[in-house]
């Protein structure tokens, strides 16, 4: 029992976590072979954030409207699943590139909920390590760790922090549509059941299904 006590925040993150992440392990996984099926139809929230390869140029949802979107959020400090997911985005930035779509048609959006540690200096060193093209892949911040926790949970997924800031999190790409909408949630580096070129695959089937 004082073990139970002591660490019943632990407990009930990873009991949180573990929920969420298995309905969407299941969803994801029972569609990521058939990016054409999107039941998911609900609106994107509404935001505000600073684009920190444009002067911290403030951007909303709405000034991409008529583009596809994908909405990863993340920290720059994770040590597992984000840099996966950031590398199998990358590949998507090169599947979209050869494709005609990046940019023009298609967008990603990474968005840190770590602000404190991820300055604009720091997202943008991630960026680099993974050649991020930011004239179609935008890496999104706002100063205020509660408006952008508040922005996942809003997104429909689960964020916890502990007592030493490390973050628990569902590792998923949101796939929004040109009218704003979110077809699609899918997983991306802890998907063990496809290599990272395959999730990527099917991402892209997914973008071109809404272009």
């Amino acid at each position: 029992m004082p073990f139970v006590r002591k660490h019943a925040f632990k407990i009930a993150l990873f009991a949180l976590c573990a929920l969420m992440g298995a309905y969407l392990l299941y969803t994801n996984y029972s569609e990521s072979r058939s990016a054409v099926s999107m039941p998911i139809d609900k609106p994107a929230p509404a935001f505000t954030l600073q684009n920190v390869h444009d002067n911290n140029k403030e951007v909303s949802l709405a000034d991409s409207d008529g583009k596809v979107r994908l909405y990863y959020f993340y920290w720059a400090n994770c040590p597992d699943v984000c840099p996966a997911t950031t590398f199998i985005l990358s590949k998507v930035q090169d599947q979209l590139k050869e494709a005609g779509l990046f940019g023009s048609k298609v967008e990603i959006n990474s968005v840190t909920f770590d602000p404190e540690r991820d300055t604009p200096e720091k997202i943008q060193a991630f960026a680099a390590k993974f050649n991020a093209d930011t004239t179609g892949w935008k890496f999104l911040r706002n100063p205020d760790a509660a408006v952008s926790e508040k922005l996942v949970k809003d997104f429909g997924l689960s964020l916890m922090v502990d007592e030493n800031k490390n973050y628990s999190h569902n590792d998923t790409i949101s796939v929004v549509d040109k009218k704003g909408k979110i077809r699609k949630y899918i997983t991306g580096g802890m998907n063990v059941e496809l290599t990272p070129d395959e999730i990527a695959a099917s991402i892209v089937e997914a973008v071109k299904a809404l272009t």
